[in-house]
C-alpha cells in the first residue's frame, strides 16, 4: 500500500502542477488573474512572470515528490494515511500560495507600467439574453443517470436493507446526481455578456460555453451513477468477476478524468479562437473581485460563476450562501479525515484495539468507532482456531490494509465480519447460521484464551 500511495502522490503532484500552469496562459486578456491590454500579453515582463511561475510549479512538485519518500518506510497504516493526507494538503496549500505570490507579481507589473485598459460601454444585447440557452442541452439528458442511480439504491435497499453500508452508498449516489443537476441549473442561469463588438461571435462564445458545461454535467452524472450498485454488486456478483468489473470501472473513471481536462481545455481554446476573430474586444477588468484566485463580490447576486480561465466553475465567496457552501465543504472534508484516521490510530497504538467479551447471552465484538456486534450462543454452529483466512474475500464496508482487516466482508461467497490483525496467529473463526466471524487480538495468547472460554460455554 505504501508504494501505491507514493506513486499516487507523485501523480497528483505533477498533475496539479501541469493544471496549475493553465492560469499563466492568457485567456480573454486575463493572465494570472490579471487583466491586461491585448498588446501587452506578450510583453517581456509579462512573459517573465508567467514562465517563472510555471517553472516554480514544476520545482514545487519535484520537492514534494522528494519529501514524500519517507512514506515508503512507515510501517503503521495510520501514520501512512496521515502522512499521505499531509502531503496532499501541503502541496495544495503551497501551490495556492505560489499562485497568490505570482498573481501579485503580475499585478505589480500592470500597476508599475500604468497599463490602463481601454474600455467600452457595457452593452445589453437583448437578442443574446433571449437566446442564451439555445445550445444548453435538455434536462432530459439526466434521465438515464437518475434512472440508474434510483434503480441501484432501490434494488440494494430491497435486497440488503440498511446493512453493509448500503444507506451511505445510496445517499452519496443520490447527492452526487443532485449536485450535477444543481450545477446544470446554475449554468442555465449564468448571465450573458457581449465580450466583443460582433453579435455573431458573442452568441457563439456563449453557446459554446453553455453547451460544453451542460454536456459535462450530464456525462459526469451518467459515469458516476453505477456507484449506486456497489453494495449489491459486491454481494451478488462472484469475487473474481467483481474484481474485473471494479478494475474496469476504475479505468473508466481515470479515462473520464483525462477526457474532462481535454474537453474543458478544448472549450477554452475554441473560445479564444472565436474572440480572436473579433475586431474589438470589450474589456471587463474584474481583478478587484478575483482576489487570491477566487471570486469575492458581495454586489453580485450569483452564487456560482464561470471562472476567468475557462476551466472551472467558482463559488462567489462574497455572498453568504457561498461562504456557507465553502464552510460546509471544509467541515465535511475534516470529518472525513478524522473518521478515516482515528480508528487506524487506535488500531495501531492501543494495546487491545479489537475487543471480545463473553456474557450469559453470547459473544460481543467491538472495534474503534464501530458498531458493537452481538453473537448469541444458540446461533453458533462451530468455533475454531485457524492459521490463515480464506483467499476468496472481498471487503464490502470497512477497512482493508496490509496490517488489519475490519468490517463487513464476503468470504467464500458468504457474509463475514472481520476484526483481524494480519500478522497475528492464530485466528478465531466463529460460524453461525447466517454469518462468519474472524477475530484476532494483539496478544495471541488472549485469542487462544477466548477460544477456550467459548468452547467451554458451548459445552455447557
Amino acid at each position: 500500500m505504501n508504494f501505491f500511495l507514493y506513486l499516487l502522490l507523485v501523480g497528483v503532484n505533477f498533475l496539479m502542477a501541469f493544471t496549475g500552469r493553465i492560469p499563466a496562459n492568457p485567456h480573454k486578456n486575463v493572465i494570472l488573474e490579471t487583466t491586461l491590454p491585448k498588446d501587452k500579453l506578450q510583453d517581456e515582463q509579462v512573459l517573465f512572470v508567467s514562465k517563472t511561475y510555471k517553472k516554480r510549479l514544476m520545482q514545487l512538485a519535484l520537492v514534494f515528490t522528494i519529501i514524500a519518500l519517507p512514506i515508503l518506510l512507515i510501517s503503521y497504516d495510520s501514520l501512512t494515511l496521515l502522512y499521505f493526507l499531509v502531503m496532499i494538503i501541503g502541496f495544495i496549500g503551497a501551490s495556492f500560495y505560489l499562485q497568490i505570490v505570482y498573481i501579485r507579481k503580475m499585478t505589480t507589473v500592470k500597476v508599475k507600467n500604468n497599463w490602463i485598459l481601454p474600455t467600452s460601454p457595457i452593452l445589453v444585447d437583448t437578442k443574446l439574453v433571449a437566446n442564451k440557452n439555445r445550445k444548453l442541452i435538455s434536462i432530459w439528458w439526466f434521465l438515464p443517470s437518475i434512472f440508474i442511480t434510483l434503480s441501484g439504491c432501490i434494488y440494494s435497499f430491497k435486497t440488503l436493507g440498511l446493512s453493509n453500508g448500503t444507506w451511505i452508498i445510496g445517499l452519496i449516489s443520490i447527492l452526487m446526481t443532485g449536485m450535477f443537476l444543481l450545477f446544470y441549473y446554475f449554468i442555465a442561469r449564468f448571465p450573458v455578456k457581449p465580450v466583443t463588438s460582433d453579435e455573431t461571435i458573442n452568441q457563439n462564445v456563449n453557446d459554446q460555453m453553455r453547451h460544453h458545461w451542460s454536456v459535462l454535467m450530464a456525462v459526469s452524472a451518467l459515469v458516476l451513477s453505477p456507484l449506486a450498485f456497489m453494495s449489491i454488486g459486491s454481494v451478488m456478483v462472484p469475487y473474481e468477476r467483481m474484481m474485473v468489473f471494479s478494475i474496469g470501472y476504475a479505468v473508466l473513471i481515470l479515462a473520464f478524468v483525462v477526457f474532462t481536462f481535454y474537453y474543458l481545455f478544448s472549450s477554452r481554446k475554441k473560445q479564444d479562437q472565436l474572440i480572436a476573430q473579433a475586431k474589438e474586444y470589450r474589456y471587463s477588468d474584474e481583478d478587484q473581485y478575483w482576489k487570491y484566485g477566487v471570486y469575492i463580490n458581495p454586489n453580485d447576486k450569483r452564487i456560482m460563476v464561470p471562472d476567468r480561465i475557462g476551466m472551472n466553475i467558482s463559488v462567489n465567496l462574497g455572498r453568504p450562501v457561498g461562504k456557507f457552501t465553502l464552510g460546509v465543504t471544509g467541515v465535511l472534508v475534516l470529518v472525513a479525515l478524522i473518521a478515516a484516521s482515528i480508528p487506524m490510530l487506535i488500531s495501531d497504538f492501543s494495546t487491545n484495539p479489537f475487543e471480545l467479551t463473553t456474557t450469559d447471552n453470547g459473544i460481543a465484538l467491538s472495534a474503534p468507532l464501530s458498531q458493537r456486534r452481538q453473537i448469541d450462543w444458540n446461533d453458533i454452529e462451530s468455533v475454531e482456531l485457524v492459521d490463515s483466512l480464506p483467499k476468496d474475500k472481498l471487503r464490502i464496508y470497512g477497512t482493508a490494509t496490509e496490517n488489519y482487516l475490519t468490517g463487513e466482508f464476503q468470504v467464500n461467497s458468504e457474509p463475514a465480519y472481520l476484526l483481524v490483525l494480519t500478522d497475528k496467529k492464530p485466528i478465531l473463526e466463529i460460524k453461525t447460521k447466517d454469518k462468519l466471524y474472524y477475530y484476532t487480538n494483539k496478544d495471541s495468547k488472549l485469542t487462544e484464551k477466548y477460544y477456550r472460554n467459548i468452547k467451554d460455554n458451548l459445552g455447557k
